[in-house]
């Protein structure tokens, strides 16, 4: 349907791309407007709202991942095309109302100080999520099921940041969402300084142009450590004779929202391993977590395993070394690593972390669950007063709103391992009595 066929309000004049959000908006649920930066997104989902609102009584939510201050939400958008076209809404300090049909609008941060809420959402009619591309699946999982009106509209507008923001991943197939994507080339009341804009960007960088004006996500953002292109670029290689050594990393809960998590890698040659077993839960007991543990390396025939012993993972790892006398068990930790001698990272969680990354990166570890790459990819790093790379901590990715990358973790305590299996082995294969000392372990493998 085009702009000839439709006569709509004043207010209602949006790019012809995303008519539909008017037109169809009945035979869909969910609304996911994405593009390049000028798309004219967020002003036309708050026009649509805006009219809305005026026809009838309503519960409207505008919300993000975080939200410090008013000033971070669409407040100040609405707010203006309230004073533009002279609507009959009272501005408030915190909310808008309209003073005949009674609509409330209210603007909300999802995650507080690290804690989620969903105060007032059981009864929305409309909410719409701007700057969606930060929304955390964790996030969705809550929201998404809150919203229990029959006919209550939930509408994202985003630029794309990375290749698996979770709303992009979990909508954009879905049949009861209505998808558009759009550029500022495509919308007719982008201003001309924008315009301009984008020309200039594309000059200086194609690749920020793509990423900026065109909304294509980044392959990898700049603080990310791992792209989930290289993940998926791993080819499976097959399990060589003499080789099934399995080592398996624990991570214990701490928080409300965390979950304790176990990762378990299997070797497949003198250099490869593969990621073949993930599992979650949420049963922070530490008897109950203990003997999961135990059971979990029992079940999987583990031959070496590391639990974080920093917190309360101290508990279960005394009680399987000393109290079961489980010599298989060795706990991680992460202290502050001397400069001296440790000139490029600055505690042992980041080194393996990137031991991990250059496995992946040649191909050494195959890694397909999809719950675990996705932590992977939320990993980000800064750098210390040294200028040596260190990861985000798990309490600022809470504070963000980005789930505690628990499996990761355990993936990353499991690879710390890897070096000592080689030493070992290579130990092993050295003093065989049926080998001279020129045999060379790679041969010895079959590697090479």
């Amino acid at each position: 349907m085009s702009k000839d066929d439709v006569i709509v309000p004043e207010i209602l004049k949006i790019p012809e791309k995303l008519l539909p959000i008017i037109t169809d908006l009945a035979k869909y649920r969910y609304v996911l407007a994405e593009g390049g930066r000028g798309g004219g997104k967020s002003q036309s989902v708050a026009r649509l709202i805006l009219y809305l609102a005026e026809k009838k009584s309503l519960r409207i939510v505008c919300g993000r991942e975080v939200q410090n201050s008013i000033t971070e939400s669409v407040y100040s958008l609405m707010a203006d095309l309230i004073n533009k076209y002279n609507l009959n809404f009272e501005i408030q300090a915190t909310k808008i109302t309209h003073r005949e049909t009674g609509t409330t609008i209210n603007f909300r941060g999802f995650r507080e100080q690290g804690r989620f809420s969903i105060f007032g959402l059981e009864g929305v009619s409309i909410l719409w999520i701007d700057e969606a591309q930060a929304i955390t699946k964790d996030s969705l999982q809550v929201i998404i099921p809150t919203i229990r009106r029959e006919r209550a509209k939930i509408f994202f507008t985003m630029n794309r940041h990375v290749e698996n923001d979770p709303v992009y991943e979990l909508f954009v197939n879905r049949p009861d969402c209505l998808h558009i994507h759009i550029d500022y080339f495509e919308n007719p009341f982008c201003p001309e300084a924008l315009k301009v804009e984008a020309e200039e960007c594309k000059k200086r960088s194609l690749t920020d142009y793509n990423h900026i004006w065109l909304g294509e996500p980044l392959s990898q953002s700049e603080d990310v450590v791992f792209a989930k292109s290289d993940i998926l670029a791993v080819k499976a290689f097959p399990l060589r004779p003499g080789y099934n050594m399995k080592i398996a990393g624990f991570d214990i809960a701490r928080y409300g929202d965390d979950k304790c998590a176990a990762v378990i890698i299997q070797q497949a040659d003198s250099l490869r391993w593969e990621v073949i077993h993930v599992e979650e839960w949420e049963n922070r007991d530490l008897n109950y977590t203990t003997g999961r543990i135990l059971s979990i390396a029992n079940s999987h025939d583990v031959e070496k395993c590391i639990i974080d012993e920093d917190g309360i993972g101290a508990g279960p790892l005394d009680s399987l070394q000393h109290g079961r006398g489980e010599d298989r068990f060795t706990g991680f930790r992460n202290p502050t690593l001397n400069y001296e001698k440790h000139k490029n990272f600055a505690n042992p969680r980041t080194e393996n972390t990137y031991k991990l990354k250059d496995m992946v990166l040649k191909g050494h570890i195959l890694i397909q669950n999809e719950d675990l790459i996705r932590e992977l990819c939320s990993l980000r790093f800064s750098f210390d007063h040294h200028q040596r790379h260190i990861l985000i901590s798990k309490d600022k990715m809470r504070k963000e709103g980005v789930k505690s990358p628990n499996i990761a973790d355990c993936l990353i305590y499991a690879v710390s391992l890897i070096e000592e299996v080689k030493e070992s082995q290579e130990r092993r294969y050295f003093h065989h009595p049926g080998y001279s000392k020129e045999d060379d372990l790679w041969k010895i493998a079959g590697i090479r």
